[in-house]
């Protein structure tokens, strides 16, 4: 990811400064073009500063010169640097007669080492130790210009680093143990003169080493310097500095003004261009992706939900990009740096969760229509579901390790400590697993009217251990999550169109049978009338694409909550009437909207009963007296 952001940087700069630029490209260009020196000659130049400031230290009254001397040495550092990478820069060492001088070497301290020579061995070994140093810097150079290239980033150069340094500060401290050895045996068996000589080459050697571990540290801390650079950035973003700070009606005595116009200038033309942009990347999805060419309307909305993260990673994109600008010829701080590379991960998982959203749902619903092997197609949103929790994983662990966390570490310690901490927080555990649970199943929103055994009322918040509801005597419920995970819920608010409204009218027994039959088409009649009541004709909104790409694995009107059934029948001859079952549903699912629907239905009920003459029943029991006590008659 962060190969991918240097490269789009540097294809941006090279554009607009090559586009900006033209023509003063090739002057500038001979004018800085640097003079190839030997990057050994460097080398030696630095350690005989070093020799000089080791020297001066001794001599307070020579602490200027010492000063003077370290900032020599940082400017030919800073130069040895600069020159690694340049391919046409000679490292200067030659390792075929390096190689062999060690040889040599080995075989004296062979024959030294037999007839005892300390002073012989002694020397040898100095000159071997120092022929070491310049081949290990030779490897060291060498890899550098190997594997570093285009796209490269400070992580790949302290990587080559560090075997290297750690190699040296070996060496060192055997030096040391070395010096200390020789100084104990060289008192006894050598004499003054050649003491000073083994000293003389001992403190070259020790200075040699110093030096190459100072210039591998420099290396450690400032890696942006050997990362290589874009000519037409470089070049470019000079002279076009340079020219608006000529326009600038202020004398200043640096770019730093001319910095800031070009910042705001790319950022704003930056920002204007995000719309095309990215439509110019839904064309080429478009292009490749053909499961949605049939139907425009899908096509928009996909793309509407495709183009945010694409539009705020263009918009995070020219806030980095003026960075960079603001912070030439320097690069911006470690901090900046690692935060934007979060926030691009986290919109490359948001973009690679809106494409399966999108073309995902459709690519596999296509698959389950046209597989013919017993495919179930209810594992569809399973999938979808589990393809959505491995991207979002995979985003936070790569977001951990961008930060700097071990992530090795971090899964290897959750299946030590794991354990103990489950047993500890079982229940918490319980009920953070089953708010994920919830989350991914979507059973209910903030502000749903919801029934799960007793529990009925409207989600106030749901937070990662308990939900928060309110019932309607306004009493505030708080129940673990674990709860509402393992048992049914009734969700009221799940519904687009449709309340339900159920009646038993109940006329006399004496009505007659048409008259009863006219009753039943007349209230039929005025519910399909009725512009408050659901019927199957009745337009449906706007669908999302993923639903569209379900319909044929899934109930349209069941999953999105239309409900238009209505039914007007003779139900029933019950004790004391004749009773009509009526069965509609209600357009708003408002309450107090259906509470007004449902009582005009039933004063047009009542009406059309009193137009056809008919009675209403109420529950009465008639008694027959077949005959009487002879005694009343």
């Amino acid at each position: 990811m962060k190969k991918m952001i240097f490269a789009c940087k540097i294809i941006f700069f090279s554009v607009f400064f090559g586009v900006f630029a033209p023509l003063a490209l090739p002057t500038t260009l001979k004018a800085t073009e640097p003079d190839f020196v030997d990057l050994y000659v460097i080398l030696k130049q630095i350690d005989k500063l070093n020799t000089l400031i080791a020297t001066t230290k001794k001599d307070p009254q020579k602490l200027q010169e010492s000063t003077l001397y370290a900032d020599q040495k940082n400017h030919l550092m800073k130069e040895l640097v600069s020159k690694i990478t340049h391919r046409k820069e000679k490292i200067g060492i030659n390792i075929e007669q390096n190689k062999t001088e060690q040889d040599q070497i080995k075989q004296r301290l062979k024959t030294s080492t037999q007839i005892q020579d300390i002073y012989a061995f002694s020397l040898d070994k100095i000159r071997l130790d120092s022929l070491w140093l310049d081949q290990k810097m030779y490897e060291f150079l060498e890899t550098l210009r190997q594997k570093i290239d285009f796209f490269s980033q400070k992580e790949d150069i302290i990587k080559i680093i560090s075997p290297y340094l750690i190699e040296l500060n070996q060496k060192e401290v055997q030096e040391d143990f070395f010096s200390k050895t020789l100084q104990t045996e060289s008192q006894e068996k050598l004499k003054e003169p050649q003491i000073h000589i083994i000293k003389t080459e001992l403190k070259e050697y020790q200075i040699k080493l110093q030096t190459y571990i100072e210039i591998i540290n420099y290396i450690q801390k400032n890696p942006q310097e050997v990362l290589p650079q874009s000519v037409a950035m470089s070049i470019g973003m000079e002279w076009v500095l340079e020219k608006i700070d000529h326009y600038i009606p202020l004398t200043t005595h640096n770019l730093g003004i001319a910095k800031v116009v070009l910042s705001l200038v790319t950022l704003i033309l930056l920002l204007g261009c995000r719309k095309i942009v990215a439509r110019i990347i839904m064309k080429l999805l478009d292009f490749f992706i053909k499961f949605t060419r049939h139907n425009r309307e899908i096509q928009n909305k996909i793309r509407n939900d495709i183009i945010a993260p694409v539009s705020v990673f263009l918009l995070v994109y020219s806030f980095d990009i003026s960075l960079d600008i603001l912070y030439y010829p320097s690069l911006p701080s470690i901090k900046l740096q690692i935060w934007f590379g979060v926030v691009y991960i986290a919109l490359l998982a948001w973009f690679v969760i809106s494409l399966l959203k999108g073309y995902g749902t459709a690519f596999i619903t296509t698959i389950a229509q046209k597989s013919t092997d017993g495919f179930r197609k209810e594992v569809i949103n399973l999938i979808l579901k589990i393809i959505y929790f491995i991207v979002i994983v995979i985003a936070i662990l790569a977001i951990l390790k961008h930060l700097g966390f071990n992530i090795s570490a971090i899964i290897a310690s959750l299946g030590i400590g794991g354990l103990a901490v489950a047993l500890a927080v079982k229940d918490m555990l319980a009920n953070f697993f089953a708010s994920v649970m919830l989350l991914f199943d979507n059973s209910f929103s903030q502000g749903d009217w919801i029934v799960c055994g007793d529990i009925e009322g409207t989600v106030v918040e749901m937070g990662l251990r308990r939900t928060s509801v309110r019932t309607f005597d306004n009493a505030l419920l708080f129940v673990p999550n674990s709860e509402l995970a393992n048992r049914s819920i009734r969700n009221w608010n799940r519904r687009k169109v449709g309340r339900r409204i159920k009646m038993n009218i109940g006329l006399t027994y004496d009505t007659p049978a048409e008259k009863l039959q006219k009753c039943v088409k007349e209230i039929k009649e005025m519910l399909l009338n009725n512009p408050h009541i659901s019927k199957d004709s009745d337009e449906r909104g706007s669908l999302d694409y993923e639903v569209i790409f379900k319909k044929d694995i899934i109930s349209m009107d069941d999953y999105m909550g239309y409900k238009s059934t209505l039914f007007v029948f003779v139900d029933e001859l019950a004790e004391s009437s004749i009773n009509i079952l009526i069965y509609c549903f209600s357009k708003s699912v408002v309450w107090g909207e259906f509470l007004k629907v449902k009582e005009d239905v039933i004063l047009k009920i009542m009406a059309i009963v009193e137009n056809n003459g008919l009675s209403f029943a109420f529950p009465s029991q008639s008694v027959y007296v077949e005959t009487f006590p002879k005694t009343l008659c």
